[in-house]
Parts: C-alpha cells; structure tokens; sequence
C-alpha cells in the first residue's frame, strides 16, 4: 500500500513533521506543502517532495491530509484560488485530522462530494503511545482513508458520519480542560490552606501534572489551541441546543490567561489563573 497510494500533506507544522517522518518510514510518496518554506525544506530532507501550493500537492497525490490549526486555515486551502477544490479528481479523498468546525466538515464533505471526491474529518488527539484518531464520515471514504491513517497513528476507528470525528474531539477537548481546571483549582485551594501542595498528588494519588508546580509553561501555542477547541464546543452546543455552564466558565478561564499570561503558554499554564486570585487573599479569616 505504502508503494500504491501516494499521500499529500497540507501543513507541516509539529504534528505534520510527525505525519511526515511516519509516512516516509513505511515508504509513502509524500507531496507535503506549507507557508513556511523552512518546514518545507526539512520535510524534503526526509525524503518528501515539496509544493508550491495547495493545488500542486492535490494534483500529486491519491489522499490529501490536512493538518492545519482550525476552520479559517481549512477553508482558505480548500478554497483557495490555488486550492485543493481547484485540482481536485474523482476517487481522491481528502482527510481533515486538525479541529475544526463541524459546519466546515459539513461543506467540504458536500463540495468534495459534488467533484466526484471524498473528505472525512479525522481530528487527533496524543495519547501516551502516540496519536488517536476519530474518523467521521461514510464507512468507504473510512476503509479507503484507513491504511494510511493507521501509518501515522497507534489507534483509529470510525466514530460516526461527517463531523461527528470533530464531536468527539469536542468531547476530548472538554474533558480534558475540565479536568485541568479542576486540577488547578484544588491545588491551590491545598496552598491557601498552608497544605503542601503536592499531598493530592503525591498522598492521595490524584493524576495531577508536575508542571502545574511550577513557573515554567512555555510551549507551542496549545493554550491558545485549546482556547479555540472550546470556543468551537460552545458554538456547536449552542446547535445542539446542549447545556454546558462549565466549559463556558473554563473557556473564560483560558480566554483570561492568553490574555494575561502568555497565548503561546500550554494548557497548564492555566494555574496562574488561581494563583492570581488567591495572592491577596492568604490570610485566614478570624475565628
């Protein structure tokens, strides 16, 4: 299969180089194109070929993988006046594995369809033995989309139609922010209690991150990431009519630290929050 199908990669940030060094290893041509030159390059020293354009990698390759950040970057390749919708064939498939909006899955789903070609949504997410994937779409475009897919993942699975791939992100993105939050919050309520604050962990056996101990949170962008994943939960809540109050709170809570923190901090980075509520406030009531 490596040596039938050939593969083209539309972003080659920190998860397409993951994508890259996968697919190169078990012998797929890659076509790989990116506004950064420099990531470009050292994708084609791993043995892809690169492009000038979304159009070019689309016009070189059977499956066209996205990895891009969010809808906005998704529409403006597909789009595009040298976009994939402006080269593509009957019988390529296109597959979406950034989080996006499921009102663009829908679309692209719908325009790809329209030119004889497919598109799933496939999001990611990192576990600790590599990346999940969650397909979303028609079981063909999925058996079609799944040799590849399998390459640059440890597990994958077909969750439902179009769109519902992003949902489950949706559903990840949720959890995990809530249970940050919560993470968060109780170690430093264990600090303004003059408590160590390492017991939950280190005693009661809670799953807390060490950076949450610390001062240091630079990162590549994922607060700022995971910012927008929820902003996308909320507005498909508010589509499904589904009641969320604490991810609405917890979106405002990461919203308040890209702003007063640092956008580029990762997700933990989100403890500055407490700490600067609680900083003037560690006296203990009087009896």
């Amino acid at each position: 299969m490596g040596e039938q199908v050939r593969v083209g990669l539309i972003g080659v940030g920190s998860i397409g180089s993951h994508f890259t060094g996968k697919l190169r290893d078990e012998g797929y041509p890659l076509t790989v194109y990116d506004l950064d030159a420099a990531k470009v390059t050292q994708a084609v020293e791993r043995g892809a070929v690169g492009a000038a354009s979304p159009a070019e990698v689309t016009a070189q390759a059977d499956v066209i993988l996205l990895s891009l950040p969010g809808s906005p970057q998704v529409e403006a390749v597909m789009s595009g006046a040298e976009g994939v919708l402006a080269a593509l064939r009957p019988g390529q498939l296109v597959v979406d594995t950034g989080t996006t909006r499921v009102s663009t899955e829908l679309l692209y789903h719908r325009l790809c369809a329209e030119q004889g070609a497919g598109y799933i949504d496939s999001p990611i997410t990192w576990r600790q033995h590599g990346l999940l994937l969650m397909v979303g779409g028609p079981e063909a475009l999925y058996e079609q989309a799944r040799p590849v897919l399998e390459c640059i993942s440890y597990q994958v699975r077909r969750v439902g139609e179009i769109g519902q791939g992003q949902a489950l992100k949706y559903v990840n993105q949720l959890l995990q922010a809530g249970q940050l939050a919560v993470a968060c919050e109780a170690i430093e309520f264990a600090r303004a209690a003059g408590l160590d604050p390492k017991l939950p962990q280190e005693y009661l056996g809670f799953a807390i991150p060490d950076v949450i101990y610390g001062d240091t949170f630079e990162g590549t962008g994922q607060l700022a990431l995971h910012y927008k994943d929820l902003g996308y939960v909320l507005e498909h809540a508010h589509e499904l009519r589904a009641s969320v109050p604490l991810t609405s709170m917890i979106h405002e809570v990461f919203k308040a630290v890209a702003v007063d923190g640092d956008a580029s901090w990762f997700q933990p980075g989100i403890v500055t929050y407490w700490r600067r509520l609680n900083s003037g406030g560690s006296d203990a009531p009087e009896a």
